[in-house]
């Protein structure tokens, strides 16, 4: 199990919000980040939230507390590689 208490989920203003434009250009620098400072750095475009950047321990905790609070069934299946079907995205969207 994963002790998420050493994550936290703010943000930092100056360095954990980045451009789209750099995030492509300077995306294992910024997990690396992500994973080093325990913290999510949020992607934009446009000026506008788009995407996230997490370490992958923090993400597996948050889905099982969502999966924990949800119960069975209300999250999208993944696959064994942690990759959701386009058709089952598509299906979820409609």
């Amino acid at each position: 199990m994963v002790d998420i208490k050493k994550y936290t989920l703010d943000v930092d203003l100056k360095q954990g919000v980045v451009p789209i434009s750099k995030a492509a250009s300077s995306l294992a620098a910024l997990i690396k980040r992500s994973r080093a400072n325990h913290q999510p750095i949020i992607v934009t475009q446009k000026g506008y939230p788009t995407g996230v950047i997490l370490d992958v321990e923090l993400f597996t905790a948050l889905r099982q507390i969502a999966e924990d609070q949800l119960g069975e069934g209300g999250l999208l299946e993944l696959g064994d590689e942690g990759e959701v079907e386009a058709e089952e995205v598509e299906t979820a969207e409609a």
